[in-house]
């Protein structure tokens, strides 16, 4: 049988890692615009703080055996910790450029950490490293990244899961996975987005971007509702066992928390969360009460917010003079803006929207959407961090993004002389860096010569 409740929104108060909240937030002092404050939530579980909302973005959460408190984790490998010891992070500039760090869990038998990054390395924080998924770099996407990490009750191990839902495992048993039974590749992609161990029977389950369930060794009622397919549904984050073995949590972007088999505590108020434009990226549960907490992303920079945010199946592909990506969805407006051109002949589907930010710290320059989306807007419309540019549907061309010409925007890019047919451009791996501070999985950059140079006044992140 399923569960599912959404409740109001329990407000967060940032505090220093590692320090304990005075007290529960309640939410009965809660309110829309108190998202903006938010990168934990606490569900039937006890508040212990937030990281406040900066770049670069959350992507997972972890708890500890003992309920002490939870680990969460940042795109470029910090950890911060709350209610109980930190024991590090990713070295800067450790992690090679297009790769990000995607998952963390709680090693039982130390009390440390394991940190996944999308390249498939395993980073052990007083935690012993096992090993990792090779995963070769660059590509069209065909190289399925690490998505998640799950560790085993026991602390004997974890298992990495890909986006083309191969499942490997590191000191523990292996229970099969999804290789060869998904539509990953430029058309239709499904990929895997989460996994989550069951410990009531040692087995696990996987979570896929079209809401499935599959369990290896671990039983299933159903997946989260909606389908992939349809765009007007909300993309499935993150997967969380439940206390003892009972039953599973399934995320979604909007903060919403289905369950089954597995007692409801509540969940985000959607429209809070996606008005603010931020992302639920995370869940864990709290072995202690059996309550769960949600990650949450909310990182906007000069107003500037994740514009892939709702799109399903988000596969990165090459960054060359934009950044290439498939999936399914709405494409937002990265922030204010005016666009001024919609369709040009010369590109794949015909369509180039492009517009013009006026506000931050990339005010006046231009910004396109490019190749297999239909417009959602008109030349001459304002637009901001939450209007709907276009829709992108599944195709071979996909859709490319990135810095458009100012001087010419209707179909021309910016550094175009500089692209040689299989390379990034410095234009390309600027914005690939954008989205990924604001919390989209980046590009992947070529490596078939040199990107050329970026003029020394244009804004970096």
């Amino acid at each position: 049988m399923k569960f599912r409740r959404l409740s109001s929104l329990i407000a967060s108060v940032a505090v220093a890692p590692g320090l304990l909240a005075s007290s529960t937030p309640s939410a009965s002092t809660a309110g829309a615009s108190t998202i903006s404050s938010a990168t934990v939530v606490a569900f039937g579980a006890p508040y212990h703080g937030a990281a406040p909302p900066s770049s670069p973005a959350v992507v997972a959460i972890a708890t500890t055996t003992d309920g002490h408190g939870y680990y969460l984790l940042r795109s470029n490998g910090e950890v911060d910790a709350f209610g109980v010891a930190s024991y590090g992070s990713v070295p800067s500039g450790d992690l090679a450029p297009g790769v990000t760090a995607t998952g963390i869990a709680y090693d039982a038998a130390t009390g440390g950490y394991w940190v996944v990054s999308s390249d498939g390395r395993v980073r052990g924080f007083n935690a012993p490293n096992l090993g990792g998924p090779r995963i070769h770099p660059g590509g069209w996407g065909q190289y399925a990244s690490a998505v998640a990490i799950a560790s085993t009750s026991d602390g004997r191990g974890y298992y990495v899961v890909r986006a083309n839902g191969v499942v490997d495992g590191f000191g523990v048993a292996w229970h099969g996975s999804l290789a060869g039974k998904l539509a990953y590749g430029a058309t239709a992609p499904v990929v895997a987005v989460g996994i989550a161990t069951d410990a009531a029977t040692g087995g696990y389950w996987v979570l896929t971007s079209n809401g499935r369930v599959t369990g290896f060794d671990a039983p299933v009622t159903h997946g989260a509702r909606g389908l992939q397919h349809v765009t007007n549904t909300m993309p499935v984050t993150a997967i969380a066992g439940g206390a003892d073995g009972n039953g599973y949590y399934v995320l979604r972007a909007n903060g919403e928390v289905d369950a089954y088999q597995a007692p409801p505590h509540g969940s985000l108020r959607s429209e809070s969360l996606s008005a603010g434009g931020g992302v639920a990226s995370g869940i864990a549960v709290d072995p202690a009460t059996g309550g769960y907490y949600e990650a949450i992303d909310v990182t906007p920079l000069d107003g500037y917010v994740n514009p892939l945010r709702q799109i399903s199946a988000l596969v990165p592909q090459e960054i060359d003079q934009g950044v290439d990506y498939c999936g399914s969805g709405p494409v937002f407006a990265i922030g204010d803006g005016v666009v001024e051109n919609v369709y040009a002949s010369d590109w794949p589907s015909g369509v180039f929207i492009a517009y013009q930010l006026t506000s931050g710290r990339a005010r006046g320059l231009v910004v396109y959407v490019a190749e297999n989306v239909t417009p959602r807007v008109s030349v001459g419309q304002r637009v901001t961090s939450q209007s709907v540019l276009g829709v992108l549907h599944d195709a071979k061309t996909c859709m490319e993004t990135g810095w458009a010409d100012p001087s010419q925007p209707d179909g021309h890019v910016e550094g175009h002389l500089l692209f040689n047919g299989k390379n990034s451009t410095s234009y390309g791996l600027n914005f690939s860096d954008l989205l990924a501070t604001l919390g989209a999985r980046p590009g992947l950059p070529q490596h078939f010569g040199a990107p050329g140079p970026l003029p020394s006044s244009w804004p970096t992140w």
